[in-house]
C-alpha cells in the first residue's frame, strides 16, 4: 500500500522443495509476496508451515528417491502434472524452479506451451538448468525473453555470481562439519577421532566421517551407503465419528419424574410451617432469579457476582428485625454485629460493582443511569407517609434486585442494572427501618453509617487488579451475619421442636458458615496469600460425606433440644 493506492502482492510458484526450494519459499515470504509449492515428494506440512500453499496433482505415485532426493516420474504422471502447472503458471508472477535429480537430466515441468501462457513480464528462474534445466525454453547461462514477454533466467553460476554470500555460506558450512567431526575435545582429538570413525565395524562409525575420506594408507575407503530418507509421515486418519447413543425414552421420563416428584414433596414441605403468600413469594423469585442470571453475558459475570454480593446483604434487614424484637442482651449483640457487617458489604460492594462496570467504558462514553436512583426518594416518601403501603415497598424493592441481575444481561443496562439493586435494597432497608422504635432506629443508624464509611473507603481504596478478591472478601461478611442473625434468633425464641423457624435457623447458620470460610479462602488464594493448588487431602470424598452426616445427626438433634444446649449445638455447626 502506498499513497498512490494500493497493490496486490505477487504469486509465486516454487516448483521442488529440497533446501534451495524452502529457501525461496522463505525469500519469497518475507518480501511479501504470497507463495504456492509443489514437490514430486508429499512435504506438504513443510510447505505449509513456512506460509505457502501447497499444489496437489491428482496423480497417485510416490516420489521419494535415495538420499532425500526425489526420483524420476511416471510419463503419466508428468502429463497430469504438466496440465496442472499450466493452470497454475498463468496465474503467477515469478516461478523457481529447482528439481534435480542426481546422475540424470533435470525433470521438465515447464512445457513451452505453459509459458506461452504465462502473463507479460513474469520471471522463471531455473535453478536446475546444469542439467538441461526444468524449463523447456531454458538456455543455460542465459537470460531468454519469450515473445509473450516472460523472461527465462538459466545461469548456472549462482554462487559465483553472489561472491559474498557464497564464500560466507561455504565457510559456514565448513565449520560445521570440522565442529561435527572433531565435537568437544581438544585440537589433538580431531585426527583420533576421525580415524576412530572409519575404524568402528560395520556401519558403527559415525557417516559423515566415513563419507568424506576417500582413501588412506594408498587405499580407497569404500563410501558408506546413502541414508535413507525420512519417510512421510503418515497422515492421520480422520477420527470415527461418534455414534450418538440414542437415550431410552422410558429412562428419560422416569428420571424427569422422580426429580419433579422430589422437588414438588420439597416445595410442600416448606409450606407445613409457612404462609402461603410467603412461600409463593420465595418460589417465584426463586424461579425469576433463575432466569435473570441464565440470561447473564460470560464477560459480566465477575460484576454480577460482585451486584449478587452486595443484595445478598440484605442480611442486615434480618438484624435489623432481630433488634427490634429481642429482649436478650447476647441476641441484641449478635444482631448489631449483622448489621454492621452487612453494611460494609452493601456499601463496599455496589461501590466495587461499580468501579468493575467503569472499565468496560471506553473514552467519550457517558453514563447517565445516575437518574435511576430517584425511585429511592418514593420508597423513603411512601415509607414515611404511608404505613399500609410497607408490604408493597417491600415487595417492589424484592423486585428491582430480581431487575438489577437482569439489566447485566448486556453491556447496555448493566449500568443501570446496578444501579436497580441500589434502589431495591434501599427501598427493603427504609421499610424496615420506620417500623423500629426511636432508640433502636438511632443505633441502627449508627451502625449502618460506620459499616457504610468503612466500605466505601475499601472499595474506592482498592486497585482495579484486585477488586475481584475484594468480592470474595465482602461476601464472607454476608457468611457472618447470616451465622450471627441465625444464632441470635435462636437465642432469642429458644423454642424446641422442628419448626419452621429452628429450620431456618440451623440451615441459615450452616451455609453461613460456608459462606464465610469458603469467601475467605478464596479470597486467600485470589491475594496470593494462600496457593492457588486445590488442598487434595487424603479420603477427600469420606471427610466431606462424614461432615454432612455429622451436620444431619446435629440438625436432628437440634430440632429435639431446646436452650442452651441448641445454642451450643448452633455454635458447633
Amino acid at each position: 500500500m502506498t499513497a498512490a493506492g494500493k497493490y496486490p502482492p505477487s504469486q509465486t510458484f516454487v516448483l521442488g522443495c529440497g533446501v534451495a526450494g524452502l529457501a525461496a519459499i522463505g525469500t519469497s515470504k518475507a518480501m511479501g509476496s504470497v507463495v504456492r509449492a509443489w514437490d514430486v515428494r508429499d512435504v506438504s506440512d513443510q510447505v505449509h508451515s513456512m506460509g505457502a500453499k501447497w499444489v496437489t496433482v491428482d496423480f497417485k505415485e510416490s516420489g521419494e528417491g535415495q538420499g532425500g532426493y526425489a526420483k524420476e516420474s511416471s510419463d503419466a504422471f508428468k502429463r497430469v502434472q504438466q496440465e496442472t502447472f499450466r493452470k497454475v503458471l498463468a496465474e503467477v508472477d515469478i516461478a523457481i524452479s529447482t528439481a534435480a535429480i542426481p546422475g540424470r537430466p533435470s525433470p521438465l515441468l515447464i512445457t513451452k506451451e505453459a509459458v506461452s501462457g504465462m502473463k507479460p513480464g513474469s520471471v522463471i528462474v531455473d535453478l536446475a538448468a546444469q542439467g538441461g534445466g526444468n524449463c523447456e525454453l531454458t538456455k543455460l547461462n542465459e537470460i531468454v525473453t519469450t515473445p509473450n514477454g516472460v523472461t527465462i533466467i538459466g545461469y548456472a553460476d549462482m554462487p559465483a555470481r553472489m561472491a559474498s554470500q557464497a564464500s560466507t555460506m561455504y565457510a559456514q558450512n565448513m565449520c560445521n562439519l570440522l565442529r561435527h567431526i572433531h565435537g568437544t575435545g581438544k585440537a589433538s582429538d580431531f585426527m583420533k577421532k576421525l580415524l576412530g570413525a572409519l575404524d568402528a565395524p560395520g556401519d558403527e562409525g559415525d557417516i559423515v566421517s566415513r563419507s568424506i575420506v576417500c582413501t588412506r594408507d594408498g587405499k580407497a575407503v569404500t563410501m558408506p551407503p546413502p541414508p535413507q530418507p525420512t519417510p512421510v509421515k503418515p497422515k492421520a486418519a480422520a477420527p470415527a465419528e461418534k455414534k450418538v447413543v440414542k437415550e431410552d425414552p422410558l429412562k428419560a421420563a422416569a428420571a424427569g419424574a422422580f426429580v419433579l416428584t422430589f422437588g414438588v414433596c420439597c416445595m410442600l414441605a416448606m409450606g407445613e410451617g409457612v404462609k402461603t403468600s410467603l412461600l409463593t413469594t420465595f418460589l417465584l423469585a426463586g424461579a425469576a432469579g433463575y432466569q435473570a442470571v441464565w440470561g447473564v453475558a460470560h464477560a459480566l459475570h465477575t460484576p454480577l457476582m460482585s451486584v449478587t454480593n452486595a443484595i445478598s446483604g440484605c442480611t442486615a434487614i434480618g438484624g435489623l428485625l432481630l433488634m427490634e424484637k429481642t429482649s436478650s442482651p447476647f441476641a441484641y449483640l449478635l444482631a448489631s454485629l449483622a448489621l454492621l457487617v452487612s453494611a460494609v458489604n452493601i456499601f463496599g460492594g455496589f461501590v466495587v460493582s461499580q468501579r468493575m462496570l467503569d472499565l468496560f467504558k471506553k473514552p467519550g462514553d457517558k453514563d447517565y443511569t445516575a437518574m435511576m436512583l430517584f425511585p429511592g426518594l418514593v420508597f423513603l416518601f411512601v415509607s414515611l407517609t404511608r404505613p399500609e403501603l410497607l408490604k408493597a415497598v417491600s415487595t417492589v424493592s424484592a423486585l428491582l434486585c430480581v431487575a438489577a441481575i437482569g439489566g447485566l444481561a448486556t453491556m447496555s443496562t448493566a449500568n443501570a442494572g446496578c444501579k436497580f439493586g441500589m434502589v431495591g435494597v434501599f427501598g427493603a432497608m427504609a421499610a424496615t427501618m420506620v417500623d423500629m422504635t426511636e432508640g433502636n432506629l438511632v443505633f441502627a443508624a449508627i451502625l449502618l453509617a460506620i459499616g457504610g464509611v468503612g466500605g466505601v473507603v475499601m472499595g474506592l481504596k482498592v486497585s482495579p487488579i484486585a477488586l475481584p478478591q475484594t468480592v470474595a472478601a465482602f461476601h464472607s461478611l454476608v457468611g457472618l451475619a447470616a451465622t450471627c442473625t441465625s444464632i441470635g434468633s435462636f437465642v432469642h425464641h429458644p423454642v424446641p421442636g422442628a419448626t419452621m423457624e429452628n429450620t431456618s435457623c440451623i440451615l441459615g447458620d450452616f451455609i453461613g458458615g460456608i459462606t464465610l470460610t469458603g469467601s475467605l479462602i478464596a479470597f486467600g488464594k485470589l491475594n496470593g496469600n494462600l496457593s492457588s493448588k486445590e488442598l487434595s487431602l487424603p479420603g477427600k470424598n469420606y471427610l466431606n460425606l462424614g461432615g454432612l452426616t455429622l451436620f444431619i445427626v446435629l440438625m436432628y438433634y437440634f430440632l429435639q433440644e431446646g436452650d442452651p444446649c441448641g445454642t451450643l449445638i448452633l455454635w458447633v455447626v
